[in-house]
C-alpha cells in the first residue's frame, strides 16, 4: 500500500461522507435510507472483498465515490475508513439506539440484519470494544439489551477467531518494520494488553452488572468453552500456514491462555482444549511444536497454574513430551517447577501428577540427567529428621511416593553404579523413621527400605520388616511398576460422544436400557451347603493339663515356673481373679507380686499376654494403692528397665487411678465384669447354702402389705477413694525427669516416653478432680509442662495440650480464675502461637480445641459472677 497516493481531497471526501451518514441517520425518517447507509458502511469494512461485489453494491459505491478505482485503491479506502472513522460511527449508532429510532427500520427483518452486519462484519477487536463499552456504561434499557444480543451473536459466530488470527500474522515488510519497530512494538503491546484484559474479565464484569439476569453465554463455563474453540480454530489456521512455509506468531495466544489461567479458569479452558491438543500432537510434529509454544511461551507467573492443570489431566507421562518438549532444559522457571516445587514444596493425593513429572524427566535421554539429582534431593528431604517432625503426613507421603516412582524410572545400571550413595542416604532416613513415635511414619520407612534395597540389590538378601499391611503400604509397593500407556481412545471417544447424542429421546432410551440391565435378576444359585448351621462352640473351654492355682502365693510360684509353660499360662489367666478376691495377706505380698509381673516376659507366646499382665498389675494397684504405686513410681526412674516396661508402669498407674476414682457401684460392676463364670467362690456363698436369717426375712416380706408407694432412691454419693492416695501416684513421677541415665533420657531421645509420662500425669489429675489436692496437682503439672512446651516432637506437644485440657476440666472454675489465671493466660498465648505457626495439622486442631475449652470455662465463671 506504500505506493498508493491518498490525497488530502480524498480524505476530506471520505470524512464528509461519514458526517453526512451520521446526520442522515439522526434525522431521517425513511427506513430505506437508513438501510442504504448500513449497506454502505458494510461495504467500507475490510471484510468485504471488492472483487465479489454485486452490481447494486458497485453502483452504491460509485454513487458515493465517483470515478474509476482499482481493487488496491478500494482496499486503501476501506483501511482508511476503519482507521479513522469506524469507531466514532459505531459509537454514534449505539448512542442513537432507542425503541423509537430502531423501530423505523428494525421492524423489517432485512433492516435489522443490515444494522447487525455493521458490527458483525467489522474488525472483531473494534466491534467488541464498542459493544462492551456501551454495555458497561449503560443502565437497563433497550440499548443495553440490543448490545448484549449483538455481543452474544458476535461470540457464537466465532468472530474472535479473526481477532486471534490478526495477532498471529507476522508483518513481512522488513524495511517498514525496521523503520517503525519501536512504535509498532509499543502500540502492539498496549493493544494486546487491552484485548486480553477485556477477553478474560468479561464473565466477571457481566456477572457483576447483570447479577441474576445474566445470560448463559456469559457464564464462565459456557464463555470459556467458546473461547477454547476459537483458540483451537486459530491454531488450525496457524498449522495450515506453517505447512505452507509461512511464519506465524503465537505470543498473543500464549499470553491469552496464561491470563485466563491466572484468572482462575484453567480447568474450564483445558477441559475443552487439551483433548484436541493431545489428539493432534500425538503423531504430528508441527502440532507438537505449536503446543509447546503456547504452553511454554505463557507468562512466567502463569506457568505454575498451567503445568499444574496439565499434570493432573494428561493421562500418561509419555504425552508430556509432546506438550512441553525439552522446556525443562531451556526454561529456568519450568525447571524449577518440575524438579523442585512440584516435588518438594507441594503435595496432592493424585498420583498422576508425580507419574507425569518424573516420567517426563526420565522419558528422554536429554532430560534423564536431571532424574538422579531429583532423586537425591528427595532422599535428602525424606531422611531429614527435622523435616520429618515439621512436615505434615500428607507431604511426607507425597515425597515417599516420589522416591519410589523415581527409582522405578532409573536404570538398573545407574542404581548399581551409585549403590553406596543411595544406601547411605537410605540408612539415614531409616534411622529417622524408626525413631519416630508415629506408627504410620515408621511403617512408611520400612516399606521404602524394603523396596529400595530390593531394587538396589535384586540378587542379594532381602530386607524384611514386621508391620501390618494396609491400603497405603500395598499402594506404595505398586508404584515401582511403570504405568502403561492407556492410549487416547477414551479421549477421542469422548469427543465423538458429544456429537453422537443429539436428542433427548436418545438419552432417555439409553437410560432405560441401563435401568433394564440393572433390574435383571441374578441367575447365580446359592450353594446348598450354605443352609447348614454351624455348631455353637462359644462355650467350649480349652482343656489344660495343669490345675489352676487357687491361692495368690501359688499363682506367684506358677508365674516363675521356668519349665512348665502350661502352668505359667494358667497362673497368668487366673491372677487377676485371685487379686480381686482381696485375700488377707495381699498387702504383704503385693509389691513382690508386682515385681514378678513387671519382669514377666512372653516366652511361650501366650494369648492376650499383655492384657492379662497389665490387668493383674492394675488390680494389685487398686487394692494396695500406696505400696504398689510407690514401688512403680520409684522403679520408673530405675536404670534396669527398658522402654516397654516403663510404658507398662505408666499404663498401670493411669488405669488404676481411673478405677479408684469411680463410684462404689461402678467398682462393684468392674469386679463382677472382670470375674468370669468359673471364678472361685467361697463355700459359704455357694448356691443352696443361704443364711437362715435371709430365708426368714424373705418370708416376712412376702406376707407384708404396704399402703404407701416405695420412694425411688437416687444415685448415692460416695467418696472418691483415689483422693487419699492421689499424691503417691502423681508427685513421685516428676521427681527426676531431667536426670539422664544410660537407659533413659526423657529430654533427649526418649521423647515418646516423655509424652506418655505427661499423658499419664494428666489422667491422674483428672481422676483426682473435685479433691482438695487437685489444685496443687494442677499447678505442679502446669509448671512441669511449661518447661517443655516448645519440644520439637509433635507427640510431646500434643501430650502437653492434653494435660492443659485436663487441668481445665479437673479444677473448679473459681480456682482457674484466682490461683491459675496467670498460668492459663500464658498457656492460651502458647496455644494461639501453635494454631498460627505449628506445621503439624493435628497439633493445630488440638490447640484450637483446647482454646475453646478454656474460653468456655472462663465464660461459665463470668456468668456465675453476674448471678
Amino acid at each position: 500500500m506504500a505506493g498508493i497516493n491518498w490525497s488530502t481531497e480524498e480524505r476530506a471526501h471520505l470524512q464528509s461522507l461519514v458526517i453526512t451518514c451520521r446526520q442522515d441517520l439522526s434525522n431521517s425518517q425513511d427506513a430505506s435510507q437508513a438501510v442504504q447507509i448500513f449497506k454502505l458502511i458494510t461495504l467500507l469494512l475490510p471484510s468485504t472483498e471488492p472483487s465479489t461485489l454485486t452490481d447494486d453494491q458497485v453502483a452504491l459505491l460509485q454513487d458515493k465515490f465517483p470515478g474509476s478505482r482499482t481493487l488496491v485503491q478500494w482496499k486503501v479506502i476501506q483501511r482508511e475508513f476503519v482507521r479513522m472513522h469506524y469507531m466514532q460511527l459505531a459509537e454514534h449508532l449505539i448512542n442513537q439506539l432507542g425503541l423509537d429510532w430502531f423501530g423505523k427500520f428494525g421492524r423489517d427483518k432485512h433492516g435489522e440484519e443490515c444494522f447487525n452486519e455493521v458490527f458483525l462484519a467489522a474488525p472483531p477487536e473494534d466491534a467488541m470494544v464498542v459493544l462492551c463499552s456501551s454495555i458497561f456504561n449503560s443502565s437497563p434499557s433497550f440499548k443495553r439489551n440490543k448490545c448484549l444480543s449483538l455481543l452474544a451473536e458476535f461470540l457464537q459466530s466465532h468472530r474472535l477467531v479473526g481477532l486471534f488470527w490478526h495477532h498471529c500474522l507476522v508483518n513481512q515488510g522488513a524495511e517498514e518494520e525496521a523503520s517503525t519497530r519501536k512504535a509498532m512494538k509499543e502500540r502492539t503491546r498496549v493493544t494486546w494488553d487491552q484485548s486480553i484484559s477485556l477477553l478474560t474479565s468479561l464473565p466477571d464484569k457481566m456477572a457483576n452488572m447483570l447479577k441474576v439476569d445474566n445470560w448463559d453465554i456469559f457464564l464462565p463455563k459456557q464463555y470459556f468453552k467458546l473461547l477454547a474453540q476459537d483458540i483451537l480454530k486459530t491454531l488450525q489456521l496457524v498449522h495450515m500456514t506453517i505447512q505452507e512455509s509461512k511464519d506465524c506468531s503465537l505470543v498473543f495466544v500464549s499470553q491469552l491462555i496464561g491470563k485466563i489461567c491466572v484468572s482462575g479458569y484453567s480447568e474450564v479452558l483445558f477441559d475443552n482444549l487439551l483433548p484436541h491438543l493431545l489428539k493432534f500432537s500425538s503423531n504430528n510434529y508441527v502440532w507438537s511444536r505449536i503446543s509447546v509454544r503456547i504452553i511454554v511461551g505463557a507468562p512466567e507467573r502463569s506457568l505454575e497454574i498451567i503445568l499444574d492443570c496439565l499434570l493432573k489431566k494428561v493421562p500418561w507421562y509419555g504425552h508430556m513430551s509432546k506438550l512441553l518438549g525439552d522446556a525443562v532444559l531451556n526454561n529456568q522457571k519450568v525447571k524449577y517447577l518440575l524438579t523442585s516445587k512440584f516435588l518438594l514444596l507441594r503435595h496432592t493425593e493424585n498420583d498422576l501428577v508425580l507419574q507425569n513429572v518424573i516420567g517426563y524427566l526420565g522419558d528422554s535421554p536429554s532430560r534423564a540427567c536431571l532424574l538422579p539429582k531429583v532423586l537425591f534431593n528427595l532422599l535428602d528431604a525424606w531422611s531429614d529428621g527435622s523435616a520429618l517432625q515439621h512436615t505434615s503426613h500428607e507431604q511426607h507421603l507425597y515425597i515417599t511416593k516420589a522416591i519410589l516412582i523415581s527409582s522405578a524410572h532409573l536404570s538398573q545400571k545407574y542404581l548399581e553404579e551409585n549403590k553406596d550413595v543411595f544406601l547411605h542416604k537410605l540408612m539415614n532416613g531409616m534411622q529417622a523413621h524408626l525413631e519416630t513415635p508415629i506408627s504410620r511414619l515408621r511403617t512408611m520407612g520400612m516399606v521404602v527400605a524394603e523396596t529400595l534395597t530390593k531394587k538396589l540389590s535384586p540378587n542379594g538378601p532381602a530386607l524384611t520388616f514386621e508391620y501390618q499391611e494396609d491400603d497405603t503400604t500395598r499402594h506404595l509397593k505398586t508404584l515401582l511398576a511403570l504405568p502403561q500407556d492407556p492410549g487416547l481412545d477414551e479421549i477421542i471417544s469422548n469427543l465423538k460422544e458429544i456429537n453422537l447424542i443429539t436428542s433427548k429421546e436418545e438419552v432417555s432410551k439409553q437410560e432405560e436400557n441401563v435401568i433394564n440391565e440393572v433390574q435383571e435378576p441374578d441367575e447365580l444359585e446359592l450353594d446348598s451347603d450354605d443352609d447348614l448351621e454351624p455348631y455353637d462352640m462359644s462355650g467350649d473351654t480349652k482343656v489344660t493339663k495343669v490345675k489352676e492355682p487357687v491361692y495368690v502365693r501359688d499363682c506367684m510360684e506358677g508365674l516363675i515356673a521356668k519349665d512348665n509353660p502350661d502352668l505359667v499360662e494358667a497362673s497368668l489367666k487366673v491372677a487377676e481373679k485371685l487379686v480381686r478376691r482381696k485375700p488377707d495377706d495381699l498387702s504383704e505380698i503385693a509389691v513382690e507380686f508386682a515385681k514378678i509381673l513387671l519382669h514377666l516376659e512372653d516366652n511361650y507366646h501366650t494369648e492376650n499376654f499383655a492384657e492379662l499382665k497389665l490387668s493383674c498389675l492394675c488390680a494389685l494397684t487398686v487394692h494396695c494403692p500406696v505400696p504398689v504405686a510407690s514401688y512403680l513410681t520409684e522403679q520408673f526412674y530405675d536404670r534396669n528397665y527398658n522402654i516397654r516396661q516403663r510404658i507398662d508402669m505408666l499404663e498401670v498407674l493411669s488405669s488404676a487411678a481411673q478405677e479408684l476414682s469411680r463410684p462404689t457401684q461402678d467398682q462393684k460392676d468392674i469386679t463382677s465384669k472382670s470375674s468370669s463364670k468359673d471364678q472361685l467362690i467361697p463355700i459359704n456363698q455357694m448356691p443352696g447354702t443361704e443364711n437362715w436369717r435371709e430365708i426368714v426375712q424373705k418370708r416376712v416380706e412376702s406376707k407384708t402389705r404396704r399402703f404407701a408407694s416405695a420412694t425411688k432412691q437416687g444415685p448415692q454419693a460416695s467418696a472418691n477413694k483415689f483422693a487419699a492416695v492421689a499424691g503417691h501416684f502423681f508427685f513421685p513421677l516428676m521427681k527426676t525427669y531431667d536426670s539422664p541415665m544410660n537407659t533413659m533420657n526423657l529430654l533427649a531421645g526418649d521423647f515418646f516416653l516423655l509424652g506418655r509420662l505427661v499423658h499419664t500425669l494428666a489422667i491422674i489429675l483428672h481422676s483426682a478432680q473435685n479433691t482438695t489436692i487437685s489444685r496443687q496437682m494442677a499447678k505442679t503439672l502446669l509448671e512441669f509442662t511449661w518447661a517443655i512446651r516448645y519440644h520439637v516432637e509433635p507427640y510431646v506437644r500434643r501430650a502437653i495440650m492434653f494435660a492443659v485440657s485436663m487441668v481445665i476440666l479437673s479444677v473448679p472454675t473459681h480456682t482457674i480464675k484466682t490461683d491459675l489465671q496467670s498460668d492459663l493466660i500464658e498457656c492460651q498465648m502458647w496455644l494461639e502461637d501453635i494454631v498460627e505457626k505449628d506445621p503439624e495439622p493435628e497439633c493445630k486442631k488440638q490447640a484450637a480445641q483446647t482454646i475453646l475449652l478454656l474460653q468456655d470455662a472462663i465464660k461459665k465463671e463470668l456468668n456465675l459472677d453476674e448471678r
